[in-house]
């Protein structure tokens, strides 16, 4: 038989905080401990993901552009050009230059 008792001693799984799809610049200055001059020096010099807009005035940094950097900083490339084609059977797939 099932007991009430069981379910209070048993852990439970815990669930993993939602991260945002974006950060703004307080959050990259905080998380990559760099200056805004040094981060936009890094954006201008292409070893660093460059922010997108959000709209209107907003500006944030996508959070996979951030963790790609994060994995690998010293060899982070910012990708030239992304074009998309139709491929004959109808796929799309994009074409990123590096």
């Amino acid at each position: 038989m099932f007991q009430a008792s069981n379910l209070a001693s048993q852990p439970q799984p815990q669930a993993e905080p939602m991260r945002p799809m974006f950060y703004r610049m307080r959050d990259v200055l905080r998380m990559t401990s760099l200056s805004r001059s040094s981060l936009y020096r890094r954006i201008a010099a292409g070893s660093f993901p460059a922010p997108v807009s959000l709209g209107g005035a907003a500006k944030g940094w996508r959070r996979i552009d951030l963790e790609q950097w994060e994995q690998d900083p010293g060899n982070f490339k910012l990708m030239r050009a992304c074009t998309t084609i139709t491929t004959v059977q109808g796929a799309k797939v994009r074409q990123v230059r590096y």
